[in-house]
């Protein structure tokens, strides 16, 4: 009787998914809340809502993988901007090409635009010129619209004849700025005529404000601000009447010692601009302090605990353990006087096991670059898993055919049984020996 190796058949590729993006998700929003939903359009192969892989909350966008993409494209029709759990969705198809991403081609931006216009209108009035990758408008943190929004076309084509026609236009009684949307790289500094000054002297009055200012161009208004007794609070705007005027004013005496104290001169800003302009700052001018953060400590570890071990590599100028209703959460911040220290630390004590616990040390990321930081791994790791299940080959391996079968075949034959090739075996003096 003829000998046979029994090899396994090849399984079949998978079946390309098609994928959607849903972005501006409520974060209360889940997995479940999110199959209910697109699972009424067709049938889906997964659903996975990013998570930070410590806290394991939501980052609040998704991929709606589909079998189909009649599905997909019901739903992205269908669904786009309809409310979860009170909130509206973006829904896109996902574009995994970093590359066409950053480009940014057909996007625009739209501003003055009325607090009522909502997303879907947005995108309907837009829609006329062409296929719509991408509709925002932006919202603080109370989902109160901001006034502008960006609106991103598939084609070049589609934006140009969008901008012609809808720049100047009125919406709900204000009159559109649809302007081709530009990189923060790429802006120029906008134009201001308000000029904010501060540390002044309590006796420094209104009309010495106006003759200091008026050396640098036309002044239209000056006032110091005063409390409630009267008195000056320090601080006070001056207004030009050109641009270029108040720009001379703010290099002149940004920093000038006046009376008693060093004034401080700048562009008048809002609340929310000024704040704004704080956070920017922060990120970008870091004071000379490295800061760690030390997770999977054991709860009865103290700051005294950490600041005796984390100071053996350096001036350890801030200690402080995270505490939930009285009990540590193995969580704790530290920072050092210089970077080369904090580097120090991280190469000595990550994976260090102290305590009966393992303690994992690394940098402390400010809150809006880590968001950013995860959402780029998370997409570029995320693979969709495959629609089936490979095949156990040990098993096929080990699995006997059927005597019944063999006896029947001839010395060469090539036939397949219950999914395996069978191949005649050469002699042992073939060669084929090894």
């Amino acid at each position: 009787m003829a000998n046979f190796t029994h090899l396994p058949t090849i399984p079949p590729p998978p079946p390309p998914l098609f994928s959607l993006y849903a972005g501006d998700l409520h974060h209360h929003v889940t997995e479940r809340d999110l199959y209910s939903l697109f699972s009424l359009i067709g049938p889906l192969h997964n659903i996975h809502l990013f998570r930070h892989p410590f806290s394991h909350k939501s980052l609040c966008y998704a991929f709606i993988h589909f079998y189909f993409p009649h599905y997909a494209a019901v739903a992205l029709n269908s669904l786009n901007h309809i409310e979860l759990r009170g909130k509206p969705i973006r829904l896109m198809w996902v574009q995994r090409d970093p590359v066409l991403r950053k480009v940014g081609i057909g996007n625009l931006f739209v501003k003055n635009l009325d607090s009522s216009v909502n997303d879907a209108e947005l995108q309907e009035v837009f829609g006329v010129f062409g296929v719509i990758s991408s509709c925002k408008i932006a919202r603080d943190g109370d989902g109160v619209s901001k006034g502008f929004g960006f609106v991103q076309f598939c084609s070049e084509d589609s934006a140009s004849c969008a901008l012609s026609a809808l720049n100047g236009s009125v919406l709900h009684g204000k009159i559109l700025t649809v302007a081709k949307f530009l990189k923060k790289s790429e802006r120029k500094e906008p134009r201001f005529t308000n000029v904010y000054v501060k540390n002044l002297d309590k006796d420094f009055t209104v009309s010495s404000l106006r003759e200091k200012f008026s050396e640098y161009g036309k002044i239209t208004s000056a006032v110091i601000m005063n409390d409630a007794e009267g008195k000056s609070r320090g601080f006070g705007f001056v207004n030009f009447e050109s641009h270029e005027s108040a720009m001379k004013a703010v290099d002149g005496l940004n920093g000038a010692e006046i009376g008693t104290k060093k004034w401080f001169v700048g562009k008048a800003m809002t609340k929310s601009q000024r704040a704004e302009f704080l956070r920017r700052s922060h990120v970008k001018h870091k004071p000379n302090v490295s800061t760690l953060i030390v997770r999977n400590l054991a709860s009865f570890v103290t700051e005294n605990d950490l600041k005796q071990v984390f100071g053996a590599f350096g001036n350890v100028t801030f200690v402080k353990v995270s505490y939930r209703n009285g009990v540590s959460s193995g969580m704790a911040c530290i920072c050092f006087s210089k970077p080369e220290e904090a580097r120090k630390a991280i190469a000595f004590l990550n994976g260090c096991f102290y305590n009966g616990r393992y303690m994992s040390v690394s940098l402390a990321w400010h809150k809006e670059e880590q968001a950013k930081h995860l959402q780029t791994l998370l997409a570029l790791r995320y693979k969709p898993p495959f629609a089936y299940k490979v095949p156990d080959l040990q098993k096929l391996e080990e699995k006997k055919v059927r005597k019944e079968v063999l006896a029947n075949k001839e010395s060469s034959c090539d036939c397949d049984v219950d999914g395996f090739v069978l191949v005649d075996k050469p002699a042992s003096n073939s060669e084929w020996d090894v």
